[in-house]
């Protein structure tokens, strides 16, 4: 199912406390075998593409390649644009179809950054879709981008109340594309004072009990994007030495790369809760009429953190 109403899908995983992991994905290889993955699992599941993947796949392919896998899904699939180069390029993604955009603003200066995603916001949620926005660094790339500063509380509370953005990525210690530890304490003063619920970045790295204890904190989607390059670029090497016999050589190694893409994918949507959640989902996408006008995780406890 391709999913048009994304703040009923994000709050659905706020209100059962799972978090839904958006993969980077970039072809039909590594599409199809993520949403393999969630049928397998019976679970939500976000496809993401980033600047560079929609410049390489091309915007008149990528983004109704994707349309297409998520309308023959038997899950809820949510398709979302991550980290654009330009706003021009998230105004492109949403006149092709996708309901979950970002706003990347967090080089900018905190006014800078409230007034762009509000600008964005206005637009986006008057065709329907949902807006992140990004506050501090992880890091992880070239430039400003490459450095990491955490976010404070207090501006991520003005970031949501002040731009009306629907979901929050605050930088809390996980680092695109590298091993982390999350600042468990600063994550549960963000929850606490953020009427979002809250994205996690660099989320292929992030040590395994930290998301779990990260994920009842208002945390509804986690971004993997390394893991999901990791397998895939093994199982085409380990797919080109294999004995192809009578089935093609170049078939013979993408589907093995693509077993290895889904291996990774049901790890993901099992340690964050996912799974089991489509059918009763699609239920409720199915029968509300409308999307909600914001999802709010203020009225939810904050499960309290361990302290280190």
């Amino acid at each position: 199912m391709y999913v048009t109403k994304p703040r009923l899908f994000f709050s659905y995983a706020l209100q059962n406390r799972f978090a839904v992991p958006s993969f980077n994905v970039c072809n039909l290889e590594t599409a199809r075998s993520v949403i393999e993955a969630a049928e397998a699992e019976n679970a939500p599941v976000m496809l993401q593409s980033y600047f560079g993947d929609l410049y390489y796949g091309g915007f008149e392919v990528l983004p109704q390649l994707l349309r297409n896998l998520a309308e023959q899904a038997g899950v809820p699939v949510l398709v979302h644009q991550d980290h654009p180069d330009s706003n021009q390029m998230i105004f492109r993604t949403l006149r092709r179809g996708y309901y979950s955009v970002m706003y990347d603003g967090a080089h900018l200066p905190i006014e800078e950054n409230i007034r762009g995603a509000a600008y964005v916001t206005e637009i986006a949620h008057a065709m329907g879709a949902a807006v992140e926005a990004e506050l501090g660094l992880f890091g992880g790339g070239e430039g400003d981008h490459g450095r990491v500063q955490n976010a404070s509380p207090e501006e991520s509370r003005r970031m949501v109340e002040e731009s009306g953005i629907d979901t929050l990525g605050a930088a809390v210690g996980s680092i695109h594309g590298q091993s982390s530890r999350l600042d468990l304490i600063l994550l549960e003063e963000i929850a606490s004072v953020t009427p979002a619920p809250l994205v996690l970045h660099g989320g292929s790295g992030i040590h395994l009990d930290d998301l779990r204890e990260a994920i009842p904190m208002n945390v509804v989607k986690v971004n993997i994007g390394a893991d999901l390059v990791r397998a895939w670029m093994s199982g085409l090497k380990e797919g080109a030495l294999l004995e192809s016999g009578h089935e093609p050589p170049h078939h013979l190694m993408m589907n093995h790369a693509s077993k290895k893409v889904s291996e990774m994918a049901r790890a993901k949507l099992s340690v964050m809760g996912a799974s089991n959640h489509a059918e009763p989902l699609l239920e409720k996408l199915e029968n509300e009429r409308e999307d909600l006008p914001f999802i709010s995780a203020s009225s939810l406890p904050v499960k309290a953190c361990s302290r280190r």
